[in-house]
């Protein structure tokens, strides 16, 4: 569904395509491009989600504008919670292991010189393949490379070398930004 307001789903409940409250928007991020134009949102699970299909965890759920059938007085999904949980305990190759997704939303990411860039906040899945991952670049970062606020950057999952506490990239931040000009002029 296209969202012309992103910030307008903030604070609204949100419901699967089952009709089950699954928790309500918290923040919203902009898309990278034009191949995945729109809007990215975390949405912050209720207790009864939380626990009974996302093992806990308090991460922020990434939703694509995709996703959405509809809105208004709450926001309704085209995916069941089943579809969703099924992504977020997906596995995706890191350098020479597999990580689960869940274990690398909202995780420190550095370039193969060890200066942060940024952290993991979303997802694209094409087709059952999580083939990129967006990164929220650090502030300063927007600030002295000249990239918009508030806006995710796409990182190849094969990009990923390893994964400890924090995800190592093999790529420099220039290297990024070469890359991540490209992606915006396609």
């Amino acid at each position: 569904m296209k969202i012309w307001n992103p910030n307008e789903l903030v604070g609204k409940e949100v419901f699967d395509a089952n009709g089950t409250s699954v928790g309500w928007v918290d923040k919203t991020w902009n898309s990278w491009n034009e191949e995945y134009p729109g809007y990215f949102f975390g949405v912050k699970t209720n207790e009864h989600v939380r626990n009974t299909h996302f093992r806990g965890a308090n991460k922020l759920i990434p939703i694509y504008n995709e996703y959405i059938r509809t809105t208004g007085n709450t926001v309704t999904l085209n995916k069941t919670i089943d579809e969703l949980c099924h992504y977020w305990n997906t596995t995706v190759p890191c350098g020479p292991t597999q990580c689960p997704i869940e274990e690398l939303v909202e995780m420190p990411v550095y370039d193969k010189f060890h200066s942060r860039i940024g952290t993991f906040c979303t997802y694209v899945e094409t087709n059952g393949t999580i083939n990129n991952f967006g990164l929220l670049p650090d502030p300063y970062l927007c600030e002295s490379l000249h990239l918009p606020y508030n806006t995710t950057f796409p990182i190849e999952t094969n990009y990923i070398t390893l994964v400890k506490d924090t995800v190592t990239l093999d790529k420099t931040l220039h290297e990024l930004k070469d890359y991540w000009q490209y992606k915006r002029q396609r």
